[in-house]
């Protein structure tokens, strides 16, 4: 071998050492890379967690009556048109009272003739002896049966002029003018405006956390930003066999006009609550042969910041979100966005939380 191929060798022989040293050098870096993830984290501080119960109840009214008629006779007249306000005491309607007036004079008449038979007998008898006991009885009786048949007709007539009996709307009118109305026919339908509840069912599960008393969030379809807190005021004792709820009521302000009767309600009850709670969303627990786990951040032996699995125990949970009862511990910092792709010890590169729509893997 002359002196010019050694050299040759020597060169190509560096050449390739160069060469193996780049490539592993690169892949190296790669591998590195590859084990690197992306993430956000926050910090893990306890804080109140509270769970509700979403329900759809409907507007009641706690004065909805059916007025019906207590006298037979001819509607006359209406002193109050349909979706008018009417106080209580106020009349609402009159039924023709001619035959009971009539009626009335003539018990009139007879009870004060059978007052006059029973003072004659009762002087005769006790001034001259004349007649007999039994005599004066049955005067009596026959006195009080025409007094009583008087009082009742007054009744009557009073119970032709229909009365509210509260503060109320009348909705509708059964009736008309000129109709006839039997003893216990439906007249009008009367509803306190001023009295109006909303009744909902709730599951019978939830019987033991639902108590009179407790708070309520209420709002309506038709209104954007109107949400009542409402206190519950009353909770059923029974459970209804088919739908397996309990009826619970809360009444709406007083005074008020934009409710109506049978409007759908939208209803939040709080079931639970728990303080100083450790809550974390439940996107970023993963379920594994050991049970549940999140990922935090830890370090390794060089410093480097990496993934660290975490075994939990959970607790309740309300919509996204779930208590941990163990395994987290506040100041812990949660890996969230980006913790799909994670593994225990995985390399990872912290970056402002909001600062990337996606997270993956760098390459």
């Amino acid at each position: 071998m002359n002196t010019l191929t050694s050299k040759l060798l020597v060169v190509f022989v560096i050449a390739g050492m160069i060469t193996a040293c780049s490539q592993e050098e690169q892949t190296a870096e790669q591998e590195e890379l590859v084990k690197s993830v992306n993430v956000e984290t926050v910090s893990i501080e306890p804080r109140l967690f509270q769970r509700y119960l979403r329900l759809v109840g409907t507007i009641e009214s706690a004065n909805d009556v059916h007025i019906s008629a207590e006298v037979n006779g001819r509607i006359e007249q209406y002193f109050v048109e349909k979706g008018k306000q009417v106080r209580k005491g106020e009349p609402i309607l009159k039924i023709d009272d001619d035959k009971l007036l009539q009626e009335k004079a003539r018990l009139e008449a007879q009870t004060e003739q059978a007052k006059e038979q029973y003072d004659r007998l009762k002087r005769v008898f006790e001034e001259d002896s004349v007649g007999s006991e039994i005599d004066i009885i049955n005067a009596r009786a026959s006195y009080r049966q025409s007094q009583s048949a008087l009082e009742s007709i007054k009744v009557d007539i009073e119970n032709t002029t229909v009365r509210a009996p509260f503060d109320a709307i009348l909705e509708d009118r059964l009736l008309e003018v000129g109709e006839m109305a039997s003893t216990g026919a439906t007249l009008v339908r009367l509803i306190g405006a001023n009295n109006l509840k909303i009744v909902a069912g709730v599951p019978s599960r939830y019987s033991d956390v639902v108590n009179a008393g407790d708070q309520a969030e209420a709002w309506f379809d038709f209104q954007d930003s109107d949400t009542l807190n409402l206190s519950i005021d009353y909770v059923g004792q029974s459970i209804d066999p088919q739908a397996r709820t309990f009826r619970v009521e809360m009444f709406l302000p007083r005074q008020t006009t934009n409710y109506k009767v049978d409007m759908i309600a939208n209803v939040r009850l709080k079931t639970y609550e728990q303080q100083d709670a450790i809550v974390v969303g439940e996107e970023f627990v993963y379920q594994k042969d050991r049970g549940f786990v999140v990922y935090t951040v830890n370090e390794n032996d060089q410093g480097n910041k990496i993934a660290s699995e975490k075994v939990v125990k959970l607790g309740p949970s309300y919509e996204n979100e779930v208590v941990v009862n163990s395994g987290l511990q506040p100041g812990d910092q949660l890996i969230t966005v980006g913790s799909s792709f994670l593994q225990d010890s995985m390399r990872i590169n912290i970056v402002a939380n909001g600062s990337s729509q996606e997270f993956a893997q760098r390459n």
